[in-house]
């Protein structure tokens, strides 16, 4: 059984991100947390009353309107920020994956999402974030790009969460390193083979990318020229790649730019 966490603030694109989990889910037993995070206001016209009827009639929408007899549905409201909201709910729950959208409704953008999906991508670190695009609409992922710069040792349980996607829908994966060095190091050659080892049960293969102006930019135009990627993928490291990329000026944040949904991996060791 699944644990699923759907973070919303009851916006189209909140919708569509839990419409994208609901179909990515669909051969899986899952229970779906519906998770809405404010911050109580004395001078705000909408109460927690409003607040909760809001919450249960979207958790019963979907239970009346879903047909998959494998699924769940319940509702979570917490005064409190986004990712402790978050947090909280990942240990009490024991969650498997987050799946959020890019951006909340223009009033609530402040205190729920837009500026605070980075927030939750750099600090949720010991779940899957799936960050799913606005009026993104879902496809089969019969392709999963992982980017990496064989700087981390992998360890299976850490790409347990996108293999998983791989076996469910049999997906190939293609891991892209984008050359920013002549060779690679022995301790990348070394991290390489690890992962190869880790992604022994799946399809996969390599691919060597030339950097252009920046590392998100290569990957984009890489993800153009390939129809088959439905899903990016990258490892929460705590330097090298992962960091490197989100302080390129060029995007605050690739959440925010992939035109396809795009899953961090925490990293556990």
């Amino acid at each position: 059984m699944k644990k699923i966490l759907l973070p919303t603030d009851f916006s189209q694109n909140s919708e569509n991100a839990i419409n994208y989990a609901i179909q990515l889910f669909e051969k899986e037993s899952c229970t779906f947390f519906l998770l809405h995070a404010y911050y109580s206001a004395p001078s705000s016209p909408i109460t927690k009353t409003v607040m909760q009827n809001n919450l249960d009639e979207a958790v019963s929408s979907l239970q009346k309107d879903n047909k998959n007899k494998s699924y769940d549905f319940k509702g979570i409201l917490m005064t409190d920020s986004v990712v402790n909201a978050i947090n909280i709910t990942f240990i009490n729950q024991g969650i498997d994956y987050v799946v959020m959208g890019t951006q909340g409704s223009s009033a609530l953008r402040e205190v729920f999402l837009g500026s605070n999906t980075l927030s939750v991508i750099k600090h949720i670190d010991r779940c899957p974030v799936l960050v799913v695009p606005t009026e993104y609409h879902y496809q089969i992922p019969k392709e999963i790009m992982l980017a990496t710069d064989y700087k981390h040792a992998f360890v299976p349980a850490e790409l347990n969460p996108l293999t998983a996607f791989s076996k469910l829908w049999n997906s190939r994966i293609s891991i892209v390193h984008i050359a920013t060095q002549a060779i690679l190091s022995d301790a990348q050659l070394a991290n390489k083979t690890l992962l190869k080892t880790a992604l022994d049960q799946t399809d996969y293969g390599f691919i060597n990318l030339r950097k252009q102006d920046t590392l998100a930019n290569t990957l984009l135009s890489f993800k153009k020229e390939d129809k088959d990627i439905a899903l990016f993928a990258m490892m929460r490291t705590k330097h090298g790649f992962f960091d490197t990329i989100f302080r390129e000026p060029v995007i605050k944040t690739m959440a925010f730019q992939t035109p396809i949904p795009f899953l961090v991996l925490p990293m556990l060791k």
